[in-house]
């Protein structure tokens, strides 16, 4: 049975795409060397980031029976593919594993709740901009962030990433406001542009700016509910990040309708509804693009 150490942490990275592929990278940078756990084999993860390439020689499994339990865990499938994700996470987690939940939303904990107990698994808010060119192949766009809990074991993730510039973990004191700010991004963007097929940009554009600026009201009521405070001028902001340099991106969600692929509506738009009849607020606008969404997703 394997599993991978360095300087006294055993770390599995399980999806080794986009985000999987750069964090696995930042944590060789850090001195680790994770065991990449995917469908696909590849030869050797390859990151590309600032004009620099580096390979990293980290072991890849295919077979949740090769490995064992290790200190640490950084699930990073997208939300929608944790059961298949399962095998490998009964195998990996032992009674002294924490988990990194690295996926959108704001249910993170939930998800891995019939593995790990709460305490020891970490909601992660990424930021990081980055593609798989192929498998183990990896382009990312510029230095990410990711914002973790101020707990004991977001402190504790923190460290792992210690040394390097590709990827800052950032303990949050305020992480419900943080993860809620975060969804209303994800909710609007990755709805709007998955069903018109276009990048984040069409999020701002005049024929939708009502029902975009409705979408982010109904989510912050629900957000707020839970906790979140956000700033007066929250929602001209989201439209200035929309208009800004990442308006030219396709989220993972517009990306996956295009290819054909399903898409994380549940984790994204879903959950807002469902949180929102909890606390008996309507939200009409995102319930109607969640329903569009799921036909989407379902064969015609």
């Amino acid at each position: 049975m394997l599993s991978a150490m360095s300087d006294g942490a055993s770390i599995a990275v399980v999806g080794v795409g986009a985000i999987g592929g750069a964090m696995a990278a930042a944590l060789g940078d850090a001195g680790h060397e994770p065991t990449l756990c995917v469908r696909t084999s590849f030869p050797r993860l390859s990151r590309s980031l600032n004009g620099e390439t580096r390979e990293y020689a980290h072991p890849v499994r295919t077979d949740p029976g090769e490995v064992s339990p290790v200190d640490w865990v950084l699930l990073c499938t997208k939300a929608h593919q944790n059961e298949g994700a399962a095998p490998w996470l009964r195998a990996l987690i032992g009674p002294e594993t924490r988990v990194g939940v690295m996926q959108n939303g704001i249910d993170h904990v939930a998800r891995v709740s019939r593995y790990v107990a709460a305490d020891r698994a970490v909601p992660c808010i990424v930021f990081l901009p980055s593609l798989v060119e192929e498998p183990g192949v990896i382009q990312q766009a510029r230095p990410g962030t990711v914002r973790v809990p101020e707990t004991p074991a977001g402190w504790a993730l923190a460290e792992l990433f210690g040394g390097q510039e590709a990827v800052g973990l950032e303990p949050t004191a305020d992480f419900t406001s943080a993860v809620w700010s975060k969804l209303v991004l994800n909710a609007v963007g990755g709805a709007v542009c998955a069903l018109a097929l276009k990048p984040l940009s069409a999020v701002a554009a005049a024929e939708v700016h009502d029902l975009s600026t409705g979408l982010m009201e109904e989510i912050m009521r629900v957000g707020r509910a839970e906790g979140a405070t956000f700033a007066d001028d929250f929602v001209d902001k989201t439209f200035e990040t929309y208009r800004g340099p990442i308006g030219a991106h396709w989220t993972s969600m517009a990306a996956d309708r295009r290819d054909g692929k399903l898409m994380e509506w549940e984790a994204r738009n879903a959950v807002v509804g469902q949180i929102g009849r909890r606390h008996g607020i309507p939200t009409p606008l995102n319930d109607a693009l969640t329903a569009l969404l799921a036909a989407s997703d379902s064969p015609l």
